[in-house]
Formats: C-alpha cells, structure tokens, sequence
C-alpha cells in the first residue's frame, strides 16, 4: 500500500524539530529512561558535516507531524570508499506497512546521489523479518556480515533482554533490486539449512517476538545462538538476497554465492 499522499518527506531543520523526532524515536522504540538517546544538538552536527537528517511529515500548517525519522552520517571502511551509514529509520506505528519506510530510504538515496557516492549501509536483527524483506527484496539490499553483539549484551527498549546480533546491509544505489526464484514447496523447521542448488535457505521464525514467547527464554536463546552459527557459517561463501514469509509463523532467508548476487531478473 502506498504512502498517503499528504506525507511529505523533507530535511529536519531547526532544534524543534529535531526534538519533535527524537520523540517520535522514543515512542516506536519503547525507551525507557535508563535507555538513553539522540539529542538535537549531536543531529544538527551530524547534518552540518555531511549527515543526512529527513523526517516524513503528516497534516498541515501548525498541525504538521513527523510520522517518519531517518539519520545517516560518513562514514568509510579502512582506506575504502566513502559511504552513508544510517543509523536509524522509524516508522509512527499506526503508519509502518504504508510506504513510509520506502519514502525516507529513497529521501536518503537521493541526498547520498547527490554528494557523489553510490552506498548506504545499515544493521538490522536478522530476525526482524518485515525489515529483513524490506531491506532485501524491495531495496535490493545485500547482507555479507554478521556482526554478533555489535551493540553490546543486549537490546534496550522493546528489545531490551535481546542479543544485539545485527547483520550489515550495503544498499549499492546504482544496482535495481533483483526479483529472486521462488521456495521450494516443504515443511519448514525454523532454524533449518537447506542446500537449494547453489543457494542456501534458512528459515526463521516470522514472528520473533511471538515465537521466543511461545517456546521459553532458554530455547529461544539457543535458537537464536543457534541462527547466529549457521549464519556466519553461510556468509563466508555466501550473500543474503531475500527473506520471504512462507508461512503466517515461518520466513526463509535466500544466500546466493558471492559473485552471483546481481544476477536474476529486475
């Protein structure tokens, strides 16, 4: 479903501003106070020295909103190219499944076109699956890295007592998203690797924090140490393409050998 047409997607300007989607951060999020956080004065830097800062607005005049928060800043990996690094995207939660999303990544696409580079990375939980398939099939992204606890021992807000495993997604802004085979017909076991050809399939649970609730804190630990392994196994011959939900409960990831992930039809 596409945004509405009243959204607007612009740079943040101004202190007030900048508050008005630290607030909106917070409130997706679920932070609490012991959390932490984003403060105007660390965005209004980042975006004065090659940062990018945009928001997704709602309403009209006095009444405008933002609905939709993204910020990336420089970065560069060793002597490598420069690229943006986005930080975070959030989504007002009674508009996330509506285009949003899209409207504030393509708003960082073009503002990264514009200085002269061509990459935008982020990190995500491998098992946020909606993200995951947003990340991959509709952007076209591509995973090569898993980085375990790359934020520390655990999540804060509504991931707080979660592992802070995060895969590394490189957007290549000249490269379309690729349109990727379909699953093999089967009965999926979340945590399972499948041999598909060249390709390697690992289902997940669709529904993270439904299934860690259902099957116990102790086995969904060890599921989630378990994906942790067979993910890293997999990226070091692999790349990660895809992520579809197979079933109301179930998502399969798709890995495709290094080298072959351009490859298919657009």
């Amino acid at each position: 479903m596409a945004a509405e047409p009243a959204l607007v997607v612009r740079d943040v300007e101004g202190p007030a501003a900048m508050a008005a989607c630290i607030g909106l951060y917070a409130e997706v999020m679920g932070l609490r106070p012991s959390d932490g956080g984003l403060n105007p004065r660390l965005l209004t830097a980042l975006q004065s020295n090659g940062g990018i800062v945009v928001a997704a607005y709602e309403g009209d005049g006095d009444r405008t909103r933002p609905v939709g928060f993204a910020y990336s800043f420089l970065a560069r990996e060793g002597g490598g190219e420069l690229f943006q690094f986005s930080q975070l995207a959030v989504v007002a939660r009674h508009l996330q499944g509506q285009g949003v999303g899209r409207l504030l990544k393509h708003a960082q696409r073009e503002r990264t076109l514009a200085m002269g580079l061509t990459r935008i990375r982020w990190s995500y939980d491998p098992l946020k699956t909606r993200n995951a398939h947003f990340n991959l099939d509709v952007l076209g992204g591509r995973v090569r890295v898993l980085k375990p606890s790359m934020y520390g021992g655990e999540g804060f807000g509504d991931d707080a007592g979660e592992p802070t495993d995060r895969f590394l997604l490189d957007w290549d802004l000249t490269q379309p998203a690729m349109v990727q085979p379909g699953l093999p017909e089967r009965a999926w076991r979340p945590g399972e690797c499948l041999a598909h050809g060249d390709d390697l399939l690992i289902a997940v649970p669709a529904r993270w924090d439904l299934h860690r609730t259902v099957i116990g804190a102790a086995a969904a630990a060890a599921l989630r140490t378990s994906l942790r392994e067979t993910f890293i196994e997999a990226l070091t011959t692999h790349v990660g393409v895809s992520c579809l939900r197979v079933t109301d409960d179930l998502a399969v990831y798709r890995f495709v050998p290094r080298g072959t992930d351009q490859e298919g039809a657009s």
